[in-house]
């Protein structure tokens, strides 16, 4: 025993003795119960001793002796960030520290680096030698957390002191967190701070591009490289290991971004690497001269093309496909209504097409697929925009341009002249139906003045050998003039033969007459006319484009002169229409008098002027574009980009973004007629190339997204399958396959986390691009693991550290001051060492059960003599 050091004798739960008072309660009440039974002094003496025992082991009663010892742990950070030189500069002060210490001191070391190693058990000071030296763990991560964990877990009692020796550079855990927890338990930690990665060195902080391509893209890529005080580097873009481009650059003193550009890829995965290199002096650590990209490019978009029938736009899709689009041709009547069945494409062209040829559902379901991140290009003509009756559709709602104002009035004012073939002829049914076409061609005006509204006139002229008029001019004033429309006609019948130019002639002297921004003439006709001939016809035509009058045709039945009425619409700008069957006149007349009302092409030479840079027209020389000879016109809305407008001003090229897809509206027509020369621009593909391009849904933006990042050890990566409907893709059970950049090949099992986000984990990840693949749903997907942040400098390294001895009330040491006896002083002097405590419940414990056992013993016996009465 050692007599400097007394031992003591302390409690665990001294409250306990408070028991006691509760001894004499219960022993009076044995007593009394006992009164009728044969008990004895002895008896009772006997039970309060063993009741006085057991209150003693339970307060805990302990044993304290020995020294009042100190154990510091020391806590090496052995980390990939630790430089060689600070690393054995941090060996030296260990063991200087140890040779300090006194006869009585304890000492521990634990080694870090992914993971706490416990390198030396609590021992000795004096013996603790230097086999430690060598240890090293294992990984590229620093956890100091996990260490001070270790430390203060150590079975050296209360008495203890931490000693830190790191860079600071945590990326895994908050050692913040742990010194608080010793400050808790008032163990004091001091930090001795080492050298780790310096800004000073060249390194690459950051590669960014996008993982997903369309074939046909160069790739762009943003690289971030980080140095000390500038200088010149080399950076070498590599794909798929094979070296692509090298280049010099002057570094600027911090941060250098710099711009690399990968050629057009071929479609698939592929591995991106950018590497950088320079002298000595200012490259010192290898292992952060890469960075990574994953990127996976996407075979040709797949494109709807959507013209009338009849019209020949096959030099719109042959430019689309020259430019790397799959194009699928298809006639306005057959466009999907459902988005499954649009999915399949990337973009929608709709070239020359008129609002009346699309259904409502149609054209939601079109704004629906932009809206969900397709693309949409409308092309203009003589069927598009104003005469196609864009103005209040859902279609010019998705549009960045709208039908032009006129006069400050949304709709310009309308007069329209009806010329109708009242001949024999029309007197019938050709498929022997009840109803003849003269009184379908009445129906058809009647519905042509509902398409009309107030202010707008309208006039019916019958023609047979002669033009009658059976509807002068009026003025629409509501629709109580449909009565009035329909009275009017009643009274025509069909008889005589077919004159039409003296119709047409009448009509065009009339209607010059009139007062109306728009002045249309409708002729129907299912016979061939015997006057007039193609030159009277033609100055007549001319005539009317002089006064700004438009003609529109429509043939009823092969009978008709069809070669005619072509010709005449063709030169009167207005639209032929061929009526297969005698029910289609009065939607015709209807279609025609409400184009009527939209109708806004202007017709000329303009020139072309671009009004901003716009990707687009990138690499177009657009002081070369060919002359426009007419477009729709048209007005930019507020948030539209226009980049290409007539030298009047008014829009040519517009586009903007829909919900999450892009819009590109071109008021010109396809080269067919507006736009002429374009057809043979040399620059003509290229134009429509790259409206596509812009237009394309990001490639990243698939259904199924992903992305890569370290998380400690591991790479994490996440599986997004949310939908935009708020939905997900089901991908329970399935598996990703994971192709490192070695080239091997291992699965992974997803694991959901949260609605429609998976994720799996890669042990050890290697740095590089990773190509990630899902069998069940076909999809292909990239990503990228960086090197270890271990490689890279830590800012906030030294300010953690002081953190830490702050908040424990530790020391901020200096491996340039060398360490004294004072770092096995605890801030805890009273406290005691492990092994100086030692538990004495079990002696009282004992005796309680042996005097419980003589008790029973002894009144079984009968030893004791009966209790009698106290005087």
């Amino acid at each position: 025993m050692n007599w400097l050091n007394p031992p003591e004798i302390d409690f665990i739960r001294p409250w306990a003795w408070w028991l006691l008072v509760l001894v004499p309660l219960v022993v009076a009440g044995g007593v009394i119960l006992a009164r009728n039974r044969r008990a004895t002094r002895w008896g009772t003496a006997l039970r309060t001793a063993t009741l006085v025992l057991l209150v003693v082991s339970l307060t805990g009663p302990l044993l304290v002796q020995g020294a009042r010892q100190t154990t510091t742990v020391f806590v090496v950070d052995r980390s990939a960030s630790i430089q060689p030189g600070s690393a054995d500069a941090a060996n030296e002060w260990v063991m200087s520290a140890l040779s300090a210490a006194g006869a009585d001191d304890s000492a521990a070391v634990v080694t870090f680096g992914a993971e706490p190693d416990l390198t030396v058990p609590a021992t000795d000071a004096n013996a603790l030698g230097d086999d430690w030296l060598d240890a090293q763990p294992a990984g590229e991560t620093t956890d100091l957390a996990s260490a001070l964990t270790l430390a203060r877990a150590l079975p050296v009692g209360d008495n203890r002191r931490i000693v830190v020796l790191s860079d600071g550079a945590e990326n895994v855990g908050n050692a913040l967190e742990e010194a608080n927890s010793a400050s808790a338990d008032g163990i004091q930690v001091d930090v001795v701070p080492l050298a780790g990665i310096e800004n000073s060195d060249l390194r690459v902080e950051r590669v960014e591009g996008p993982a997903a391509l369309w074939q046909g893209d160069d790739l762009p890529l943003l690289v971030s490289l980080g140095s000390g005080g500038g200088g010149t580097a080399t950076v070498d873009l590599l794909v798929d290991g094979e070296a692509i481009s090298s280049e010099q650059v002057t570094l600027n003193p911090g941060q250098t971004v710099y711009s690399l550009t990968a050629p057009e890829l071929e479609p698939g995965f592929h591995g991106v690497e950018v590497r950088v290199s320079a002298t000595d002096d200012i490259d010192r650590i290898a292992e952060n001269n890469a960075g990574f990209l994953g990127v996976s490019v996407r075979e040709q978009p797949g494109v709807l093309l959507v013209a009338p029938v009849g019209s020949d736009p096959a030099r719109l899709q042959q430019a689309l496909a020259n430019q790397g689009a799959e194009v699928t041709l298809t006639a306005p009547g057959d466009v999907p209504v459902q988005l499954s069945d649009l999915g399949q494409y990337d973009a929608v062209v709709l070239d020359n097409v008129s609002a009346w040829e699309l259904s409502s559902e149609q054209q939601q379901a079109l704004i629906a697929h932009t809206e969900a991140g397709n693309g949409f290009i409308v092309v203009g003509g003589s069927a598009s925009y104003g005469p196609g009756s864009y103005a209040g559709t859902p279609l010019e709602r998705a549009m960045p341009v709208t039908v032009k104002v006129v006069d400050g009035q949304r709709r310009p004012s309308v007069a329209v002249l009806i010329v109708m073939d009242k001949s024999g002829s029309m007197s019938y049914d050709p498929r022997d139906g009840d109803t003849s076409k003269i009184d379908l061609a009445k129906d058809g005006v009647v519905t042509a003045a509902s398409a009309l509204t107030e202010g707008d006139q309208l006039g019916v002229i019958a023609f047979n050998d002669e033009p009658i008029w059976a509807m002068p001019m009026m003025s629409i004033s509501g629709t109580g003039d449909l009565g009035q429309v329909e009275d009017a006609l009643a009274a025509l019948s069909a008889d005589g033969g077919t004159e039409l130019y003296p119709a047409l002639q009448v009509g065009y002297d009339n209607l010059r007459n009139v007062e109306a921004d728009v002045r249309h003439i409708i002729l129907l006709s299912d016979g061939k006319s015997r006057g007039g001939t193609r030159e009277t016809y033609a100055r007549l035509v001319n005539d009317l484009g002089n006064d700004n009058i438009t003609l529109s045709t429509v043939a009823l039945g092969t009978d008709a002169d069809l070669e005619l009425l072509e010709f005449l619409s063709v030169e009167g700008d207005g639209r032929y229409h061929f009526a297969n069957t005698p029910e289609e006149i009065p939607q015709i007349t209807f279609q025609e008098a409400q184009n009527a009302g939209s109708q806004s092409v202007l017709r000329g030479a303009f020139t072309p002027v671009q009004q901003q840079a716009s990707p687009i027209l990138n690499g177009i020389d657009t002081a070369s574009m060919p002359p426009i000879d007419g477009y729709n016109f048209a007005e930019g809305r507020a948030n539209a980009q226009v980049d290409l407008v007539s030298d009047r001003g008014d829009p040519l090229l517009a586009k903007w973004q829909l919900g999450l897809g892009r819009v590109v509206a071109w008021t010109a027509d396809d080269g067919s007629d507006y736009a002429a020369a374009w057809a043979t621009w040399d620059q003509y593909d290229q134009f429509w190339g790259q409206a596509l391009r812009w237009s394309l849904p990001d490639p990243t933006n698939g259904a199924i997204t992903s992305r890569v990042e370290r998380s400690g050890s591991d790479a994490v990566i996440t599986i997004d399958s949310q939908t935009g409907d708020g939905g997900s893709i089901d991908l329970t059970g399935e598996s990703v396959a994971v192709t490192l950049p070695g080239g091997t090949t291992e699965d992974a099992d997803l694991t959901l986390v949260s609605p429609g986000q998976y994720e799996a984990r890669v042990t050890s990840p290697e740095p590089g691009a990773y190509r990630l693949s899902l069998a069940a749903s076909g999809t292909e997907l990239a990503g990228a693991v960086q090197v270890s942040p271990e490689w890279l400098p830590a800012a906030d390294g030294l300010a953690l550290l002081e953190s830490i001895a702050g908040r424990s009330g530790g020391v901020v040491q200096s491996l340039d001051q060398a360490p004294d006896s004072s770092l096995f002083e605890s801030s805890q002097p009273e406290a005691r060492a492990p092994g100086a405590v030692r538990g004495l419940w079990y002696v009282p414990l004992t005796l309680a059960l042996l005097l419980f056992v003589v008790e029973i013993a002894v009144r079984q016996a009968k030893l004791w003599a009966p209790n009698r009465a106290v005087p």
